[in-house]
């Protein structure tokens, strides 16, 4: 989905393509007006509808695209309206990077041309100023491209996933094997969590631009290990409480592996060796892991946060954590 406004960028932009293959220096000027219009008028418009944000509140957004909005208050109607602009805005600064990702190739191209020419060394010259300039646009897009999608991601979706995460301290995990065996049947967090978050994110799967849609869920991902890390620290766990953590850890990196393009994996890192130490039989059972022969593994965990996460385990002796050599 496209609004009239990415209509007239692309004006812009086959009017620059045509006249960059023109070897004079008059039309060599052509691409720095093309990138003055692109920075100014057309930026202005989407600067605008960016600074709008994303109105929030539950909507089905599939049914605004598809223009089955129910009858109702104006404001409603007014809301979805925003609602759509906004996501089509999103869309029409992911085109408009990839444009001028294009328009750069190809006066790239036409810049060596125009090098091994006779006489074409100052037209050439003058299309690399207006690359640079072109680059310098981009930038300026993609920023903006990126605050869209935190908007986006901070008002629709994190606030319906930070009360199920923050319940996470308040669900036991200082547990006994019958507990442990009716969690993996009913799963306390990770299966509502995954749910609410399957919902909150597909919503906007098919609106948005692919690309758009894994940017989205990264800033997500981002969100969810940050709140993710808080709740660990309040919380308290034996050996079958880490367990029931780690299996719960390694359904939500699984599921988001499976939703996006982007690797996920990095992002929980810290929590998968706060797992790793929570899951431990014994205190020593670290120096396996911690010392440098013992593998490849790169430790994101400092010796002070490996020595916090250990007292949240309650059979783990405090002499004992703090006997360690890190």
């Amino acid at each position: 989905v496209r609004s009239g406004h990415y209509d007239q960028f692309e004006t812009i932009m086959e009017c620059s393509d045509q006249q960059s293959s023109v070897k004079s220096q008059q039309n060599a000027r052509v691409n720095p007006t093309a990138n003055t219009l692109l920075d100014t008028d057309y930026k202005g418009v989407l600067q605008q509808k960016i600074k709008q944000g994303f109105p929030s509140g539950s909507l089905d957004i599939a049914g605004v695209f598809q223009g089955k909005l129910q009858a109702g208050l104006s404001s409603s109607a007014d809301t979805a309206a925003a609602r759509k602009a906004f996501l089509v805005t999103l869309n029409n600064l992911h085109a408009t990077c990839e444009n001028i990702q294009k328009l750069k190739r190809d006066l790239d191209v036409e810049c060596t041309k125009l090098s091994t020419q006779a006489g074409g060394e100052h037209t050439s010259g003058k299309l690399q100023s207006g690359l640079s300039d072109l680059s310098n646009t981009s930038t300026v897009f993609r920023d903006l491209l990126q605050l869209g999608c935190r908007q986006l991601a901070d008002v629709a979706v994190i606030p319906r996933l930070k009360p199920q995460i923050d319940g996470f301290s308040s669900i036991n995990h200082h547990i006994t094997e019958d507990e442990f065996a009716i969690y993996e049947v009913n799963d306390p967090f990770v299966q509502n969590l995954i749910s609410t978050l399957e919902s909150s994110l597909l919503t906007f799967k098919g609106p948005l631009a692919s690309d758009n849609y894994d940017s989205l869920v990264y800033l997500v991902t981002n969100e969810i290990a940050a709140l993710l890390e808080k709740v660990i620290l309040k919380s308290k766990f034996n050996r079958l409480g880490g367990l029931q953590f780690d299996k719960e850890l390694r359904s939500l990196v699984g599921y988001l592996t499976a939703i996006t393009q982007w690797t996920v994996r990095d992002k929980f890192a810290r929590l998968t060796q706060m797992a790793t130490i929570l899951n431990m039989e014994r205190v020593s059972e670290i120096m396996e892991y911690w010392d440098s022969s013992s593998g490849p593994l790169t430790w994101r965990l400092t010796p002070t946060e490996v020595r916090q996460i250990m007292t949240l385990r309650v059979d783990f002796r405090l002499e004992d954590i703090n006997r360690l050599k890190l």
